[in-house]
């Protein structure tokens, strides 16, 4: 019995228990970059949807400058005026001079893109590299958590990694996003803060300026940044409103940092754009004036609920909302973890009530209030140290460990859904290498999903109704085109929320049998839901 007693205190001595959440780390972690490496094996790497926007976007900076904005066309020559151009709302923004010359540029962030293309790498790297960002990101969590609120136990920052690593911004974490890059950026501002506000000795003007300047470069990169940090501006005014000339001197370095960052990527983006935060904020205030209140209703109930296409909040965090009510109303919280409540639920709800947009479907469907949820973490971890009692610790850590299993539960149903998604993406790729020099037509923008870096390789062309087809298949001809190939969606695409009915009609539901003047059908086959199709010259 002395024998079993001592294996068994050992087993759980802290040596013991460290040991074995190193190792779960390094399962986590290995099966992360394990599942990167299988998405992006394979004739493709697996970019859908916006993320292949950016990647084409970074690809033009890299073959032709950071300053050429034009949306990538390896074979612009043969579709000067993007008539044909495959990409439409809301990735890309047509512009027409007085001269009569169309332009086209991608509306997301340039520095992201800028970036990238800076980085001597292939391309099905980048994807690697957002993932690694992201455990750096997880890192900076756990750190800023040991630093701010002073917890030092190895589990406790454990359990904080844990807790963020299998929430759902991991959604972000496995796609070509500036989101990680943007909360990087954002969460070091936040830090400052939050270390400006303790009793600890002052960050050196070498770093506190700095991370001023990080919070002004995340604006750039994603517009709710503005909410976050406008909401702990004034939180943090008020909490120092008797003390108006020692905030000012504190906060005079930090806000400088900030203000040049505004300054200077501000000017850069109205001398190129002649929009200060980029072109999406022209078009994402557009999308915003144009809703309705229902509208409105609508999205926040789908975020909130959920449906058949997306998971909603309510479903993913149960345990973190109920965590975060236990500790607001049952915990005597510090002045910190105020100050971290003031701020965490006034802009989650913010950026809930004012984007204009239905933020995806499945697990992509929380976008926009992943920095919430990484706040949420840090607050439910800092209640381990400010927990009074034996019984507040117990529910504290029973919350926690739930939403870790709720988060494993969702991020293994993510990536089976992944799974079957690259299974037929590959499919797709070796179909349309198979003729690598035909282009390929497209019927409608809900066919563009899957084509992944094709784009990069070969030419992709849309047309929308016969007539369209009529002047595309004449430049072909005349162009010695032998061969093109059409892949379209065969059922009736699903709406999105966040188009218009008439863009809806125009450029997504339009498929149509094609009547084709110099070519014929070669082939014609279902793959999952899409045809595929090969024409040859008559």
């Amino acid at each position: 019995m002395k024998i079993s007693y001592n294996w068994l205190h050992k087993l759980h001595s802290p040596i013991a228990n460290r040991k074995l959440i190193i190792l779960a780390f390094l399962l986590v972690v290995g099966y992360l970059f394990y599942k990167r490496v299988g998405w992006d094996n394979g004739p493709s790497p697996l970019i859908q949807s916006d993320s292949q926007i950016k990647l084409y976007q970074t690809i033009e900076y890299k073959e032709r400058g950071i300053n050429s904005h034009q949306c990538y066309s390896k074979f612009k020559d043969f579709d000067e005026d993007f008539k044909f151009y495959p990409f439409r709302y809301p990735w890309t923004y047509f512009t027409t001079s007085q001269s009569g010359q169309k332009t086209c540029v991608f509306q997301y962030p340039s520095f992201f893109a800028q970036s990238f293309s800076l980085l001597p790498i292939p391309y099905r790297f980048y994807n690697g590299i957002i993932l690694i960002l992201y455990l750096l990101l997880s890192f900076v969590v756990v750190f800023s958590i040991r630093s701010i609120f002073e917890i030092a136990k190895f589990e406790y920052l454990a359990l904080a990694g844990f807790l963020y690593l299998v929430g759902y911004e991991i959604s972000s974490a496995i796609e070509f996003s500036e989101s990680i890059p943007s909360q990087i950026l954002l969460l070091s501002f936040f830090y400052a803060v939050f270390h400006l506000e303790s009793a600890k000795r002052p960050l050196p003007n070498l770093i506190i300026f700095p991370f001023g300047f990080f919070g002004g470069v995340s604006i750039f990169l994603r517009s709710e940044s503005v909410i976050y940090i406008g909401v702990l501006g004034l939180t943090v005014l008020y909490f120092n409103r008797k003390h108006p000339v020692k905030f000012v001197k504190k906060y005079l370095t930090f806000v400088s940092g900030f203000a040049l960052a505004l300054v200077l990527f501000g000017y850069y983006n109205f001398h190129e754009f002649q929009e200060v935060l980029g072109v999406r904020s022209k078009v994402s205030y557009t999308d915003f004036s144009r809703l309705q209140i229902e509208d409105r209703i609508h999205l926040i109930s789908k975020f909130f609920l959920g449906d058949t296409n997306r998971v909603g909040f309510l479903f993913y965090c149960t345990p973190i909302i109920i965590l975060l009510i236990y500790g607001i109303f049952k915990i005597k919280l510090s002045q910190l973890q105020k100050l971290l409540v003031s701020v965490s639920i006034p802009t989650f709800f913010g950026v809930v009530l004012l984007s204009p947009y239905s933020s995806g479907g499945l697990y992509l469907g929380l976008r926009f209030t992943e920095f919430s949820y990484l706040l949420f973490c840090i607050f439910a971890i800092s209640l381990l140290t400010t927990a009074t009692n034996k019984k507040q610790l117990q529910v504290v850590l029973i919350l926690i460990f739930l939403q870790i299993g709720f988060g494993f539960y969702h991020v293994r149903k993510n990536f089976k859904t992944l799974d079957f998604v690259k299974k037929y993406h590959d499919i797709f790729q070796v179909k349309l290498e198979k003729e690598p020099n035909a282009p390929v037509v497209h019927l409608s923008t809900f066919d563009l999903l899957l084509i992944s870096d094709s784009f990069l390789k070969k030419p992709h062309w849309i047309v929308n109704k016969q007539s369209e087809f009529n002047l595309l298949e004449s430049k072909f001809r005349n162009s010695g085109v032998n061969v093109f190939q059409v892949f379209v969606y065969d059922y009736k695409p699903p709406k999105d929320e966040n188009v218009t009915d008439e863009f809806y009609k125009e450029w997504i539901d339009t498929k149509f049998e094609i009547e084709s003047k110099f070519y014929k059908k070669k082939s014609d086959e279902e793959i999952a839901g899409f045809r595929f199709m090969v024409w040859e010259k008559k």
